[in-house]
């Protein structure tokens, strides 16, 4: 069994995979101020084996890396990979300071272009809304990032005196009779036309068509209305496996 961990803003997603397919699945809430200690007997309540042949740990929170890392060793003696520059990944990154790029596009990336064998893009709808890009040529070439739905709700609502949290989902009409339909509108709506204006013009910027893929927690708010979008929950979960096998001597 292979342990894969995407550390997010938000969210800890944890997969656990035998030999190529993933078995089970799980998220935990991320939290800065958990010890290694205390996200040890988290992961341990989840996880219901006795061994692991290997882990690896995707993050983009730096305070909680090497706590997730520690957790693992206690649970299983197990040293974790952790994805950085130095790991081989089978893609060159086309990009001006490779260093930047977070090790959670990178997974997802490889983990689309290792799936579908073209050029695709990937839409991640989490806490930052991240649109990356891996060309015919299997090179990242780069994206978009922008504020999320959550955060973008949050934002809007914390900064003005009148208006409501309201559920993310998509209106039937744009015109808002309502506030909540108003804001629904603003939110899920302008993100969805965001993604697909951005997706148009990605293909023509390239020149040929690419994969759709959309994933993340917010994926259900805007799918219906993505124009060829595919939708692939565990595409970065099954990247961090690919990369687990190209470095899995490393261990």
């Amino acid at each position: 069994m292979i342990l894969v961990i995407d550390c997010g803003n938000s969210m800890i997603k944890l997969g656990l995979f035998n030999c190529n397919e993933l078995k089970e699945t799980y998220s935990i809430k991320t939290d800065r101020n958990k010890s290694s200690d205390e996200y040890a007997i988290i992961i341990q309540s989840l996880i219901k084996v006795n061994s692991l042949e290997g882990s690896i740990i995707s993050s983009v929170v730096p305070s909680l890396t090497l706590l997730l890392k520690e957790a693992i060793k206690k649970i299983f003696n197990l040293n974790s990979l952790i994805i950085s520059k130095s790991l081989k990944t089978g893609i060159p990154i086309k990009i001006d300071n490779p260093s930047e790029l977070g090790a959670d596009m990178l997974s997802g990336a490889i983990g689309a272009y290792n799936k579908f064998k073209e050029p695709c893009l990937v839409c991640d709808l989490g806490t930052a809304t991240k649109i990356y890009v891996v060309d015919k040529n299997g090179s990242f070439i780069g994206g978009i990032i922008t504020s999320g739905l959550g955060i973008s709700l949050k934002t809007l609502v914390d900064s003005t005196s009148l208006l409501i949290e309201v559920p993310l989902i998509a209106p039937s009409h744009v015109i808002g009779k309502n506030t909540k339909d108003s804001i629904q509108s603003g939110i899920v709506l302008g993100h969805t036309y965001m993604i697909n204006g951005f997706a148009n013009k990605i293909e023509k910027e390239l020149g040929y068509k690419v994969k759709r893929i959309v994933t993340g927690g917010y994926s259900s708010s805007v799918i219906n209305g993505l124009h060829d979008f595919i939708y692939e929950k565990n595409v970065v979960l099954e990247g961090l496996l690919e990369i687990y096998k190209r470095n899995s001597y490393e261990k």
